[in-house]
């Protein structure tokens, strides 16, 4: 039997599959909820901006843009401090299966 309980940013599974549903819970699956959420309208977004907005230092901002960048989930723009979601499915459960994906080879 599997039971879902949502929170604001994320959906956490207990049950089957527990030990991929802890590697979902945590600072990093959110800072990437609330980076990726400021960029769904597909215009540009400076990091410093949603920064600002979000009261987050620009250094986990600048990690979350990197992360989504090297995923090919986001763009930068022309200036390193720009970006927006790319022009495709990307989707944030893609997001967080590649960060969830990207912990388990780190270990």
């Amino acid at each position: 039997m599997i039971f879902y309980r949502v929170t604001p940013a994320l959906v956490v599974m207990r049950g089957e599959g527990r030990d991929e549903a802890a590697n979902m819970v945590g600072a990093k699956p959110m800072l990437l909820w609330y980076v990726w959420i400021r960029l769904v309208d597909g215009a540009w977004h400076r990091l410093d901006e949603i920064s600002k907005q979000l009261r987050l230092p620009s250094n986990a901002i600048e990690w979350a843009a990197k992360f989504l960048c090297d995923k090919g989930m986001a763009e930068r723009g022309f200036e390193e401090d720009e970006i927006r979601l790319h022009q495709g499915n990307a989707k944030f459960e893609d997001a967080v299966r590649a960060l969830s994906s990207s912990t388990k080879a780190s270990k």
